[in-house]
């Protein structure tokens, strides 16, 4: 397989790495329409708590990245006359300061306290979107070339419900995993002195023990005297440290991130790859049960409903909703015998797989799961 097969889904260099992972490519989710947004409401509606509908002044850019170093130093790097806008969005956050470390940049304090209470205003509040968001052209991602492992992963919508869910669940933790370790590294292998690591690194809190913040957190203010320790001989170089990160990891083949990462990363990786190749997988479990799900709303045609996620709703004829309760845990085979014995109706198998993707349906051992 060619990289750029992987290149539509993934950042270019995480698409290497992946590619070299799972041997195979990773199918599209051409229903999460981003250029296009599949969650923005129609004009006029009113975007309250019961339905799932996005801003578009907003969209699902209710997040601010953390971002290693070697991505930030990527992005600084990237010269394409295109990237101009987005490039300067991230040399606008390196300015102000916020958590910008030899680590690469984190969430503002206050942000991420927001964003962890503020579940209603995902997709909707502007004041949390993200400060790579761009409004020209109806809104997109200004270093999308470069976006970090959350960014590269989150849909609205999958092609195969729950399961490509949880493909794409696993791979964000897999490439989250890579940024901490890489980022660690390129740290590691700088000349940063003994303080500015202590200050990096500080001791593991005790069990149970929160970290306060400080009036410079709260103020939404960069600490000076912190930034001086955490860089050292770097102060005011921090460009050019991002630079040399990127540099370290341009070179690095899948094999260094697994050596570099160490365990976590290998078995991270082995999860990833199991969940693509159920993600490819069209086996149907020997038996099957109704599963839990909500209705949105009905009409002569159609059933609204959401399953697996709320952004995700699928719209059922009524007459599929009749024939739920044939699967009792049966084996599958009987229980269409049996539709198409009381109900005179055939029902396809890919009918059945997807019901299963999407949680309408759940392998009969999953009854008592729960979630």
């Amino acid at each position: 397989m060619k990289v750029s097969d992987t290149t539509a889904v993934l950042p270019p260099l995480y698409a290497g790495w992946i590619d070299t992972l799972l041997l195979s490519p990773i199918e599209p989710e051409t229903r999460a329409t981003c250029e296009d947004c599949a969650m923005c409401a129609p004009e006029g509606t009113p975007l309250s708590g019961k339905t799932f509908y996005f801003s578009p002044r907003v969209k699902c850019c209710t997040y601010q990245p953390r971002l290693p170093n070697y991505l930030v130093g990527r992005a600084l790097d990237d010269e394409d006359f295109a990237f101009s806008a987005g490039r300067a969005t991230l040399e606008q956050r390196i300015d102000r300061g916020l958590g910008v470390t030899p680590l690469g940049i984190d969430q503002a304090a206050t942000y991420g306290l927001v964003y962890q209470h503020g579940q209603e205003a995902f997709g909707r509040a502007e004041s949390m979107r993200c400060p790579h968001y761009l409004e020209e052209g109806g809104g997109r991602c200004g270093i999308w070339r470069h976006r970090n492992s959350v960014c590269a992963t989150w849909f609205c919508k999958h092609e195969r419900g729950a399961v490509g869910m949880s493909f794409w669940h696993r791979l964000r933790d897999l490439l989250t995993a890579v940024e901490v370790s890489l980022a660690a590294w390129c740290v590691t292998e700088s000349d940063l002195d003994a303080d500015a690591l202590a200050s990096l690194f500080p001791e593991r809190s005790r069990s149970g023990a929160t970290t306060s913040l400080s009036a410079a957190d709260v103020d939404g203010r960069p600490d000076a005297a912190m930034a001086r320790r955490v860089w050292g001989r770097w102060l005011g170089r921090e460009r050019d440290f991002y630079r040399e990160c990127a540099l370290r990891v341009g070179h690095l083949g899948w094999e260094d991130v697994l050596r570099i990462g160490g365990s976590e990363v290998v078995v991270r990786s082995r999860l990833a790859r199991q969940a693509h190749q159920a993600l490819r997988s069209e086996e149907l479990p020997d038996r099957l049960t109704a599963g839990t799900f909500h209705v949105l709303s009905t009409d002569r045609e159609n059933v609204r409903v959401v399953s697996y996620t709320g952004t995700d709703p699928l719209d059922l004829a009524p007459e599929i909703l009749e024939i739920l309760p044939y699967f009792d845990g049966r084996p599958i085979s009987q229980a269409l015998r049996e539709i198409e014995k009381k109900r005179g109706v055939r029902v396809e198998e890919d009918l059945v797989r997807k019901l299963a993707d999407f949680e309408i349906l759940l392998p009969e051992q999953s009854r008592e799961d729960p979630r």
